[in-house]
């Protein structure tokens, strides 16, 4: 059965949230509350032998931000219950202290699946994250369950 919403909201932006420059005590604090231990998320001097020439964040750093609407006002509704049902994180460019992050939130997909316990509807909001330089730092795919 073909869900029943309005198309023309796929795609479509209904947020923009641009953030602070990233600062290193922000890495350094994110990566002490994980427990990390590579030198490239927790020692300057290390990591400016490594790759990156400097100290970069941890990937799931990303995760950490919060666009100004986390949902759209549009958003359909398929059900009386909702509940988080996963992110998807894809890394392109690490984020450096002094980096200025956008994020462009979209709804991305809408789909249905059926389980055991009945139907089940995704709602898959894509946030976009790109840097000061205009580089796609990465794509966060955040899903939302309603029955």
């Amino acid at each position: 059965m073909a869900l029943d919403f309005d198309r023309s909201i796929l795609g479509a932006v209904f947020d923009e949230t641009s953030f602070a420059p990233i600062t290193t005590q922000e890495i350094l604090d994110f990566a002490a509350a994980l427990g990390e231990t590579n030198p490239l998320y927790t020692d300057e001097a290390a990591a400016a032998e490594g790759p990156y020439g400097g100290l970069v964040a941890p990937p799931t750093f990303l995760t950490k931000l919060r666009p100004n609407k986390m949902t759209p006002e549009n958003m359909p509704r398929f059900g009386k219950v909702g509940f988080d049902g996963g992110r998807d994180l894809d890394v392109f460019e690490p984020v450096r202290p002094g980096d200025s992050l956008t994020m462009v939130s979209k709804i991305h997909d809408i789909y249905e699946k059926t389980g055991r316990s009945g139907s089940m509807y995704f709602i898959v909001l894509r946030n976009e994250v790109s840097n000061q330089n205009g580089e796609k730092v990465a794509v966060i795919d955040h899903r939302i369950m309603q029955r």
